[in-house]
C-alpha cells in the first residue's frame, strides 16, 4: 500500500471518530482539519472537503453546505455510528483498527 493511500485511509477514520465525539450535533470542516493536524496530520479544509464527500458517498456520513456560509457542517449517521461502534463492518477506503 502506498503512503498517500495508508494517509487517506486513516484520516477518514480520524473523521469518523471526531464526528462520533461531536454527537449530536456534529461540528465543521474547520474544526475538523485542526483535530487532524493535531494529530499529525497535513491537512488543508479542502482535503477534509474531498473526504467528507467520499464517506457521504458511502453513507457514513451527512454534509450540510449553505451559499451564504463557506463552513461545511458535518454529522455521522446511523450508519456511521454503525461502523464507529464495530458493529458494521467498516467499508473498504476506512482504516479502522481491529477491535481487540
Amino acid at each position: 500500500m502506498d503512503i498517500a493511500r495508508a494517509e487517506r485511509e486513516s484520516l477518514r477514520w480520524m473523521i469518523l471518530l471526531a464526528l462520533n465525539h461531536a454527537r449530536p450535533t456534529g461540528t465543521t470542516d474547520h474544526v475538523l482539519v485542526r483535530t487532524a493536524q493535531d494529530i499529525y496530520l497535513t491537512v488543508t479544509v479542502d482535503v477534509i472537503q474531498r473526504e467528507l464527500d467520499y464517506l457521504k458517498g458511502l453513507g457514513l456520513v451527512s454534509v450540510t453546505r449553505s451559499d451564504d456560509n463557506p463552513l461545511w457542517h458535518a454529522s455521522l449517521t446511523s450508519a456511521g455510528v454503525d461502523v464507529v461502534e464495530y458493529r458494521e463492518n467498516a467499508p473498504k477506503g476506512v482504516a479502522r483498527p481491529r477491535m481487540y
